[in-house]
């Protein structure tokens, strides 16, 4: 574990932060607390786990739920926007998108999720990808203060990833957790059915004007310097890619079509990318359909503007 500040540790992963894995939080108060539970079970093992009283989710993505089960005392909190994510499998599903997989696939979901992108699991990873009931003990919403005790945690609703996305900030300490705010090389992952681009570029403006010291991403190491200009970088690859699907759409396309030019994953190397893949261009088609850069014509096939 890393120590952030009195109290205040990041719950590494063993290796890299990576899919399956990510960075979690944990503040030790007189309600300790921790935030997201992909660090895996060997990372947690250095907690007393036992006496965990509150755990909060960013999001309902795997890599930042497994671990939840781990902790046998907690009482278990969401963001609003997604509460229906972890009780209903039919929500869980929407928010993904997997209503479009046969329209964009043209064929059924076959290949386990996990088999596909990781080739099986570690038994650090306690719960496998997939929808499961998890119980929650209620919900936050943005701007709301969590008590801790001798801390006040403020909840963010930072959205774009997805709807329900959250940061989470110690104002006195400086320290935002920003989750998938990551600001990883490969840039933000907006893949899903609520997934949303203006609610991105939103959210990183928001994590720039509160101007933390610290930042927590889940999937890089911690930064304490050059934290906007990471955040730039994060913002340009999407912006990049918005580039050339317009100029690619000189020529009116389908997003199939669109797909094959193979602008967001360019090695793409399995099914599940390559629905991503044609998600991604839905989401950055809406946008730019918004910005009036690109129309729709009547075949299904999308045409830049100007």
């Amino acid at each position: 574990m890393q120590q952030l500040a009195d109290g205040v540790w990041v719950v590494e992963p063993q290796g890299a932060p990576r899919y399956p894995y990510g960075n979690c939080m944990f503040i030790d108060d007189e309600r300790p607390t921790v935030i997201d539970f992909g660090a895996g079970a060997s990372s947690f093992a250095a907690l007393k786990r036992e006496s965990v009283e509150i755990g909060i989710f960013s999001h309902f993505h795997h890599d930042h739920v497994h671990g939840d089960t781990l902790f046998p005392n907690i009482r278990l909190l969401a963001g609003r926007e997604e509460e229906d994510n972890y009780r209903s499998r039919e929500s869980y599903m929407r928010h993904f998108g997997f209503q479009f997989w046969e329209e964009l696939m043209g064929q059924l979901r076959w290949l386990p999720y996990a088999k596909t992108i990781v080739g099986g699991l570690s038994p650090d990873v306690v719960a496998p990808p997939g929808f499961r009931t998890i119980d929650l003990a209620g919900t936050f919403t943005d701007n709301q203060v969590l008590d801790l005790g001798r801390r006040k945690l403020t909840a963010l609703h930072l959205p774009g990833h997805t709807a329900g996305h959250y940061g989470f900030y110690l104002e006195e300490e400086g320290i935002l957790f920003s989750g998938d705010i990551d600001l990883t090389a490969g840039g933000p992952w907006y893949f899903g059915e609520s997934s949303d681009l203006t609610a991105l570029f939103a959210s990183v403006s928001r994590i720039k004007k509160i101007g933390p010291g610290i930042l927590v991403p889940s999937h890089r190491r911690v930064f304490t310097a050059g934290i906007n200009e990471g955040l730039d970088k994060f913002v340009k690859v999407v912006l990049d890619r918005e580039e050339k699907v317009l100029e690619a759409l000189k020529e009116p396309q389908t997003v199939p079509e669109l797909a094959e030019r193979r602008i967001l994953f360019p090695a793409r190397r399995n099914m599940y990318e390559e629905f991503w893949e044609k998600m991604g261009l839905r989401n950055h088609l809406k946008r730019l359909l918004k910005m009036g850069a690109v129309i729709k014509e009547e075949d299904g096939r999308y045409r830049r503007t100007g």
